[in-house]
């Protein structure tokens, strides 16, 4: 192929006397250093994506959405892995239990989340998003200091006449640098009705809290979940349905399952 024709011709950079053996516009210089072309062409294309602007290169190398780009030609396997490595750029963990989509849109998700990070408000907010699919909403914060709002007297404890107490009650405030994460699994979730999905909630919750949270606080997790229950010996049919699909045969635990920080 001519040298004139490719986009790029490295010998058109050097100086006249290694174009001296130019035949028909063809010299050996031109042949040998097209191998090279080739590659810097390859590399050029990696780089800066779609003629058109419409994407890939460099501007997708670090967009979670699509990283790593398709113009790519040595794409990690698997593509998560490089979505991990980027997400590492600002200590952000990924969940190995979730596929490349579910880690993309919480990627996203985090960026706009990043300046209030280690606040109370921030980390809840990424807990939702790194629980995502997994806890039911019930409308209430999922982590609270216990700290008193702020009610003009300069007391800690104010009951009015007509305040009741009840069980579960608490007065004045929390333990300094102390909060508590209240979750609740989504029942509708199959592997969360499991020891074992159960066990995998609260060991991903953990895992977020001891990343996010600032060094010298501590909490405790309370998960909430529905009853695993087993039918009788030997049956295999209750009203209709399949025992395994019953809500009221045998309580396994009826408590929700409290974990301390480390």
């Amino acid at each position: 192929m001519p040298g004139a024709t490719r986009p790029i011709s490295f010998r058109d950079y050097l100086p006249a006397v290694f174009r001296a053996d130019e035949v028909s516009g063809v010299s050996f210089l031109s042949r040998f250093l097209q191998a090279f072309e080739e590659l810097f062409e390859e590399l050029e294309a990696e780089i800066e994506g779609q003629a058109d602007g419409s994407g890939g290169g460099i501007p997708s190398l670090f967009d979670p959405a699509v990283t790593p780009p398709p113009e790519f030609q040595h794409l990690p396997q698997p593509p998560i892995d490089y979505l991990a490595y980027l997400a590492s750029w600002i200590a952000l963990p990924l969940r190995e239990d979730k596929d490349l989509d579910w880690n993309r849109r919480f990627f996203q998700a985090a960026i706009g989340l990043y300046a209030p990070r280690s606040t109370l408000a921030g980390m809840e907010a990424l807990l939702q998003a790194w629980l995502r699919d997994d806890l039911l909403d019930l409308g209430l914060p999922l982590l609270n200091d216990l700290a008193r709002a702020y009610n003009g007297v300069d007391t800690i404890l104010q009951l009015d006449v007509s305040a009741q107490l009840d069980f579960g009650t608490v007065l004045g405030e929390g333990p300094p640098f102390f909060f508590l994460a209240d979750l609740t699994a989504d029942p509708a979730t199959l592997a969360l009705r499991q020891p074992g999905g159960l066990d995998n909630l609260q060991r991903q919750a953990r895992r977020l809290l001891d990343l996010e949270k600032p060094a010298h606080t501590y909490y405790e997790l309370r998960l909430r979940a529905l009853p695993m229950q087993l039918a009788a010996p030997g049956e295999t049919e209750i009203g209709g349905r399949p025992a395994a699909q019953l809500d009221e045969t045998a309580l396994i635990w009826d408590e929700p399952l409290i974990v301390e920080s480390d």
